[in-house]
């Protein structure tokens, strides 16, 4: 017989031969070998669930951002468009303006005098957005005939706000029923009405109303008109809107501004 290797085996040392451990793959090893296998069924069809579940999202959230200026008329998205093509228009002029303050000021020539007009100037215009000096200039009137007090302040605010959002410069409310009259500025709050009277600002306020907003007249009555806008709603209350421009309107109701309890003006930088 030829010969043979002696087996070694637990029968015959006594000892038990080693076990074999497989060493576990390292994390970065397990990330590749789950990216470079091969998609079953099963995870194609989960990835594409996923994709039309996010498609499906997106489109729902574009469908409402939509869906106001899809139920809209067409003379209605052209006023819309009117209306932002002029706005676009005055940002543009303002933007020139202030870039040619910037140069008259970085000239240095008459720089005292400029920075003085330009104090001036600007001082107006913040009188008139907060109220405290008159303003003048093309508009609206919206007058809202009331007799059932079914207009309340949340709509009437709506209204404030749609006219700010057009572009309104200035905004006052006259009460033809008890001859009141509100300048309407950025703290302006509206309640009621109780007893047949709005609280706007602290004063009361009862109907007939007359909202007068300096603006561009066709953006702003644009604004009030558009298919289920501020004119339509408030005819869904039984009460009655009408919108009329004008070329030249006077806002001259004042606003007494209260001190400030908490805000005061910063301290400037010693280092400019």
């Amino acid at each position: 017989m030829p010969d043979q290797e002696p087996r070694t085996d637990e029968s015959t040392t006594g000892r038990k031969p080693p076990r074999f451990t497989p060493a576990a793959p390292s994390g970065l090893k397990r990330l590749w070998r789950a990216l470079s296998k091969r998609p079953d069924t099963g995870h194609i069809g989960v990835g594409l669930l996923v994709g039309l579940l996010a498609f499906a999202a997106v489109v729902q959230v574009r469908a409402d951002d939509d869906e106001a200026l899809a139920n809209a008329r067409r003379d209605d998205l052209v006023q819309i468009l009117d209306g932002l093509r002029r706005q676009s228009e005055r940002l543009e002029d303002q933007v020139a303006s202030l870039e040619a303050d910037r140069r008259d000021l970085v000239s240095g020539a008459d720089s005292e005098t400029d920075a003085l007009k330009q104090a001036q100037e600007r001082a107006r215009v913040v009188g008139v957005l907060a109220g405290t000096v008159p303003a003048t200039g093309p508009g609206i009137i919206m007058t809202i005939t009331d007799p059932d007090h079914r207009v309340n302040s949340v709509l009437m605010y709506s209204a404030i706000q749609e006219l700010r959002d057009a572009g309104a410069e200035a905004i006052q409310i006259l009460g033809d029923g008890n001859d009141s009259a509100v300048r309407v500025v950025h703290d302006t709050y509206f309640l009621g009405p109780e007893d047949g009277a709005m609280n706007i600002g602290g004063t009361m306020v009862e109907p007939p109303y007359n909202v007068v907003a300096i603006g561009d007249p066709g953006t702003l009555a644009g604004a009030m008109s558009f298919t289920k806008g501020i004119v339509s709603r408030i005819e869904d209350q039984k009460a009655q809107a009408t919108v009329t421009e004008y070329n030249e309107l006077t806002v001259d109701v004042l606003h007494e501004p209260q001190p400030h309890q908490y805000a005061r003006p910063a301290p400037e930088d010693e280092d400019d």
